[in-house]
């Protein structure tokens, strides 16, 4: 039987922990140290609570409570070369709010500028919907069909606080919001005026009425003579949404 010598045997454990444990260790000993005292200002404090985040900020022509500012707009007309300035109509009904009203004075075409001499006041996004639609498709189909370049267009006040077609009663008209004109006429640079209402040229007034069937692209509702008494001697066009969808048109 071989015999154990236990002295020998707790020496060479005692000498293996002692290879184990860092030159610098000291095994512990009785009961582990507490943690320093917390200075005496932060006793009894508590983490301060976190502020609930702000409030995302309106997005950019969002209405909130008064009509909407649009900078974009006014800038794209400043860009596209619209001669306008701010305008701030009055009126006496409180629904009659025009978001960004301007005053159009001229537009430009790619023969020169044409004028506004009625300086109609109009919701800006409306009034850069017009002055492409005269810039871009009446004075070029104008100048190709006569021969002649677009002067003027006489267009009335733009801006009137009234319900549709003047009723003493009923919705709001378009014009109410500054988002409709009543167009009048076309004048050249020769002089001569193209009413919308018919004066007997049948050439002249062909072409009004190609501007006018072409008109439906740009406009939500266009109406003139034979649409109503109501527009038996103007072309009336607005950009009202009608139902759920952009794309209805009101075309008479």
């Amino acid at each position: 039987m071989r015999t154990i010598n236990f002295s020998s045997a707790v020496l060479a454990l005692i000498v293996c922990a002692s290879a184990i444990l860092p030159a610098h260790a000291t095994p512990p000993t009785g009961t582990p140290p507490l943690p320093p005292p917390r200075p005496p200002e932060l006793r009894g404090a508590r983490p301060a609570p976190t502020p609930p985040s702000e409030p995302n900020a309106p997005a950019t022509n969002e209405r909130t409570d008064g009509p909407i500012s649009d900078q974009e707009c006014l800038d794209r007309l400043k860009t596209l070369g619209v001669q306008f300035e701010t305008a701030l109509p009055t009126a006496a009904k409180e629904a009659c709010t025009i978001d960004t009203p301007v005053r159009l004075k001229r537009v430009p075409s790619r023969a020169g500028t044409v004028q506004l001499p009625d300086e109609p006041v109009l919701a800006c996004r409306f009034g850069e919907r017009l002055a492409h639609w005269i810039g871009d498709l009446v004075a070029p189909v104008l100048a190709g069909r006569l021969s002649a370049d677009l002067k003027a267009v006489r267009t009335g006040p733009g801006f009137e606080c009234r319900n549709r077609n003047r009723a003493a009663a009923g919705k709001l008209s378009a014009h109410a919001t500054g988002l409709a004109v009543d167009i009048a006429s076309f004048e050249l640079v020769s002089g001569k005026a193209l009413p919308v209402k018919s004066d007997g040229d049948e050439r002249g007034h062909a072409t009004v009425e190609a501007v006018r069937t072409a008109a439906c692209g740009w406009f939500t509702t266009v109406l003139g003579p034979g649409s109503d008494a109501a527009h038996s001697d103007h072309m009336h066009v607005d950009i009202l949404q009608h139902g759920s969808s952009e794309r209805y048109r009101i075309c008479q």
